[in-house]
């Protein structure tokens, strides 16, 4: 086959085709010299010549030839021509061993052990196309009572605004004002004692999980954790391989005294105290104040997960451990995602001060900085009063939801339904007969378009407690009552 022959087989121009011309030039030239159709030292037509053979136009020839010569498949020189490289790139070089190769003798190339197992972590939540999410979807937040126009008109004003702080990529921590702005609440609201320097914003309450999981935790490092539990904690656990031990949680919270004999001391205590995770009870001070000191006596850090105590229905929100804390063992972690909306994105860390600048170095290199004008949005939402404003609503809507959702289970589902009772939140658990598969019981549902968790998974012991995890703070009030309603007839029909 002559040169010119070969050249023209390895291109099939298709000037239908979305592909641009040029790129389908360079496609089949590059495909040509990696199964050796087109060998080193061939020369290519000038690109006039080609140009004319394919009825394209020259520039769209010299732009695929400008592209081989910058990947180093081409060499062009003057009064030679140009040719397929003699010596062809590292990635040309593995290509053709590769292809050469038999399919069944490819060498495997898997996952790492902790990719594996974060790929096998089930928690994702359903995404819903139309509308508010179906009864009784937790963990959100009400998105239709949103302030959407006066989020919307921060977010076009800052966009008006091409500072470079919020164009480029020098953040740090966050963005500043968004630190102080995040501190003077906790201050003030959770009585947590830190200072716009210990703020580390992240992407998200998991965002600030994965960064301090990877700072304080190594593998095979224990970490106690409440059971049941939050499955998002328990998977950043696994993903840094860490030996995790399930710690009872009763009435007052974690209860270390339930665990056997000569449980190893944990590197890392995974709490959330203020409104447990899911059981919704709250630690008692004397449990608090024994968590502080153990934690102090034996080195162990605590993680406090204040992910949406902002909601409670009787007197104000609790102090948090973290403000208790005289040790400095405590990192401190929240979410603004719940409070506002999810695809807000953003969370926080509270670090001590000898902390601030490992944790800031880590940041960067983990690439967990939200977007910077989202940050200076939510920065002027809290600090023009917004953020406050939007609590204190939505603290009273949630409540009343609360009352509604609980009057409901209590008039129609009495006896197969028992739902806890917390002083606040957003979702509240409902424990099922002990005989019964809640998961299989979700699944049902869930054909029914009807959104609940199963409580069961949650746990890690033996002494698993069947139950739904029923949310309400996303569920307008006549959904609510429609929804309850429609809960029992499932039910009634439901058969195991």
């Amino acid at each position: 086959m002559s040169q010119p022959t070969a050249i023209l087989d390895a291109l099939n121009i298709d000037p239908e085709n979305e592909v641009p011309l040029y790129r389908q030039i360079y496609d089949g030239l590059r495909k040509g010299i990696l199964n050796s159709q087109l060998v080193p030292g061939t020369r290519l037509p000038p690109s006039r010549t080609l140009a004319r053979e394919l009825r394209v136009g020259r520039n769209t020839v010299v732009a695929a030839y400008e592209q081989l010569m910058a990947e180093g498949y081409l060499d062009s020189r003057v009064g030679a021509g140009t040719h397929v490289s003699e010596i062809p790139p590292d990635s040309l070089l593995e290509v053709g061993i590769e292809e050469r190769v038999a399919k069944d003798k490819t060498p495997a190339r898997n996952l790492s052990k902790r990719g594996i197992t974060l790929s096998t972590l089930k928690r994702a939540a359903p995404f819903f196309e139309k509308g508010a999410a179906p009864a009784f979807h937790s963990g959100l937040p009400s998105l239709e009572l949103f302030p959407h126009q006066i989020w919307a008109r921060l977010l076009s004003r800052r966009a008006r605004q091409p500072q470079s702080r919020l164009f480029d990529y020098q953040l740090g921590a966050g963005f500043p004002a968004l630190r102080v702005a995040i501190a003077t609440y906790l201050g003030a609201a959770r009585g947590v004692s830190c200072g716009p320097q210990n703020i580390i914003v992240t992407t998200g309450a998991q965002g600030a999980l994965d960064l301090a999981t990877r700072m304080v935790l190594d593998p095979g490092d224990t970490v106690w954790m409440e059971d049941p539990g939050y499955l998002g904690a328990r998977g950043a656990f696994h993903g840094a391989d860490a030996n995790i031990v399930p710690v009872p949680v009763d009435a007052e919270g974690m209860n270390p005294k339930q665990m056997p004999p000569n449980t190893p001391d944990p590197r890392l205590i995974y709490l959330t105290p203020s409104h447990q995770y899911p059981l919704g009870v709250t630690m008692s001070l004397t449990r608090r104040l024994s968590m502080l000191k153990f934690a102090h006596r034996t080195g162990s850090w605590i993680l406090e997960d204040d992910y949406d105590s902002e909601f409670r229905f009787s007197g104000r929100p609790l102090s948090s451990l973290q403000g208790m804390d005289q040790s400095g063992s405590v990192l401190y972690m929240g979410t603004l995602a719940k409070t506002l909306f999810p695809a807000l994105r953003i969370g926080y860390l509270v670090v001590p001060d000898h902390l601030v600048d490992s944790f800031e170095r880590a940041l960067r290199i983990t690439g967990q900085n939200p977007p910077a004008i989202v940050q200076a949005t939510l920065a002027d939402f809290m600090d023009e009063g917004h953020f406050t404003a939007h609590i204190r609503r939505m603290r009273s809507i949630y409540a009343e939801r609360q009352e509604i959702l609980l009057e409901g289970l209590d008039q129609h589902l009495k006896g197969y339904l028992t739902p806890a009772r917390p002083e606040g939140g957003m979702q509240l658990a409902a424990f099922l007969p002990k005989h019964m598969d809640d998961v299989k019981l979700r699944a049902y549902l869930r054909r029914h378009n009807m959104y609940t968790a199963a409580l069961s998974p949650y746990y890690m012991g033996e002494n698993a407690q069947p139950g739904l995890y029923v949310g309400f703070a996303g569920v307008p009030e006549q959904k609510i009552r429609a929804g309850t309603e429609r809960l029992v007839a499932l039910l009634d029909a439901y058969k195991e």
